[in-house]
């Protein structure tokens, strides 16, 4: 596997990087489902080291996955491992007392966030530390002081943010507080203002949504999912027929499947330093695996799908 430079940070990352909001099981707020069905703990520790058998070294986590879990699962995953891995994880948004949602990345509760990531993935440093919620631009320099003086301490190599608002990620930048950024993007809604930014000033890059929850994966063309009730996407796709876009596998070479093609598209941008897969098995990993060495699909192949693609515009 050829390992890509996480922007300026000098760390050596995987193409591909685990995801873990799918592997942490169920959190509900307000009756609605905010994670994903339980895969099991045995089950999400085999999968992250498997995936380390075969050559990935990034994972990415949160304190609200799971309400912890997917930290607590991570860290068991990689005990005397650790020093062959990157960790991203984020604060901000966590659970609350009688489950409700805490949004809350104020300077006051960094530190407090940061020693729990430490407590639950079990070690000394998290290599990136990511705002999982926009901060208030006012507190940012405060925030800096703060994390600063946690990587002095060891405690953080990196931090940066997970959003979409490039103007939040401008804000950052101002304030020296943007190594990394995880941002969404696809084939159906690419961000290319982001990447341009991010590629302009040497921002380390974490991609998520390349598979656009689901639509482009390829595996609802034949039918309408019938979402776990435990799934996020129960109530945000309640209404959504997902087999209307198998129009856009029309043209897939022979050897592509339709995610293939989604995680190639992403791939070939220079700026796209690693894409954050929120797969739960290892052959739909395998798969993502084999786009790796699948050669790029041409400009041809992409003006043609953002054509067809035009009709699902949201």
């Amino acid at each position: 596997m050829i390992y890509n430079s996480l922007g300026q940070t000098g760390l050596s990352v995987s193409p591909l990087c685990i995801g873990t909001w799918q592997l942490a099981g169920p959190v509900n707020f307000d009756g609605k489902a905010d994670g994903h069905p339980d895969p099991g703990k045995k089950e999400a520790i085999r999968l992250i080291q498997e995936l380390g058998d075969r050559g990935l070294n990034f994972i990415d986590c949160a304190e609200q996955y799971g309400d912890g879990e997917a930290e607590r699962r991570t860290g068991e995953a990689l005990l005397g491992r650790r020093d062959d891995w990157v960790i991203s994880t984020k604060f901000g948004y966590r659970v609350g007392p009688g489950v409700t949602r805490i949004d809350d990345s104020s300077p006051a509760t960094i530190l407090p966030s940061l020693e729990g990531s430490l407590r639950r993935l079990q070690t000394d440093h998290i290599d990136i530390f990511l705002y999982h919620c926009a901060p208030d631009v006012a507190d940012l320099a405060e925030a800096r002081s703060l994390l600063e003086k946690a990587r002095e301490e060891g405690k953080i190599r990196f931090f940066g943010i997970s959003t979409s608002d490039v103007d939040l990620v401008k804000a950052l930048h101002e304030e020296d507080l943007l190594d990394v950024v995880q941002f969404p993007t696809n084939l159906l809604k690419p961000t290319r203002e982001m990447t341009a930014f991010c590629q302009q000033n040497g921002v380390g890059t974490q991609v998520r949504g390349v598979l656009a929850q689901g639509r482009l994966s390829g595996k609802y063309f034949k039918g309408q999912p019938k979402w776990d009730q435990n799934d996020n996407r129960s109530a945000l796709f309640a209404d959504k027929d997902f087999s209307a876009y198998a129009k856009l596998a029309e043209g897939l070479p022979a050897d592509y499947t339709m995610a293939q093609a989604a995680i190639r598209w992403a791939l070939d941008e220079p700026a796209h330093h690693s894409l954050c897969l929120g797969a739960k098995t290892l052959p739909d990993y395998e798969s993502a695996i084999a786009a790796l060495e699948l050669p790029p699909l041409g400009e041809a192949f992409f003006a043609n799908f953002e054509k067809q693609a035009e009709a699902f515009a949201e």
